[in-house]
């Protein structure tokens, strides 16, 4: 079952309670659980996806880091729709001892030091080039793009008819990048194989 969160619409920060809740449930893996919002708590979709997608981190193995004081980066590409919200999330927060931090980018380029890419919707027209260009790469891929991991993403968020915010995750993808998911993380996705037609034909 994934964690089905409705979105909202305020213009607060993502609640600290809201943030250490979704954290708890991913680090300890309980899968039969929906997390409901109230809606005097409901918050705005992007405060969602990046709660997250800080949390999709803990649920990867990551290639070992030449130094240790090396930070684990993630990397926003385009336009960035997250605002500040990202990076109070991963404020303090460590990924295998390393310190999280977010990077915005402008270019696939520049991904090279990327441990996460968010492909935003500003680059639809572009993720042709995007994926020739990561081909084979360890940087995990994300967006919210329809179709992303059709076309070569490995974890795609899209929200359901009841507005809730849900992902897709292609385990083809992500192994052909010499990644690993845990498979706690694969329970609670949607996922999605290349010999299937529609990954939401579930919902």
């Amino acid at each position: 079952m994934l964690f089905p969160i409705k979105s909202g619409r305020i213009n607060t920060r993502l609640p600290q309670c809201l943030r250490k809740t979704i954290q708890f449930i991913a680090v300890i893996s309980i899968f039969n659980m929906s997390l409901c919002l109230a809606e005097e708590n409901s918050i705005e979709e992007y405060q969602i996806k990046a709660v997250y997608l800080f949390n999709f981190a803990l649920f990867f193995t990551w290639p070992d880091y030449t130094h240790p004081s090396q930070a684990f980066r993630i990397c926003i590409l385009g336009q960035n729709p997250y605002g500040i919200d990202l990076e109070l999330v991963v404020e303090n927060e460590t990924v295998e001892g390393h310190q999280v931090i977010v990077q915005p980018i402008y270019s696939v380029y520049r991904s090279q030091r990327c441990q996460m890419l968010f492909v935003s919707q500003s680059e639809r027209s572009r993720l042709a080039n995007i994926f020739t260009y990561l081909h084979q790469s360890p940087i995990l891929t994300v967006s919210d793009i329809k179709g992303f991991a059709q076309q070569g993403g490995m974890i795609e968020f899209f929200n359901t008819p009841y507005n809730e915010v849900r992902f897709i995750i292609a385990p083809e993808a992500v192994t052909e990048a010499n990644l690993i998911a845990s498979a706690n993380l694969l329970e609670i996705a949607q996922i999605f194989y290349r010999s299937r037609t529609n990954p939401y034909e579930n919902f």
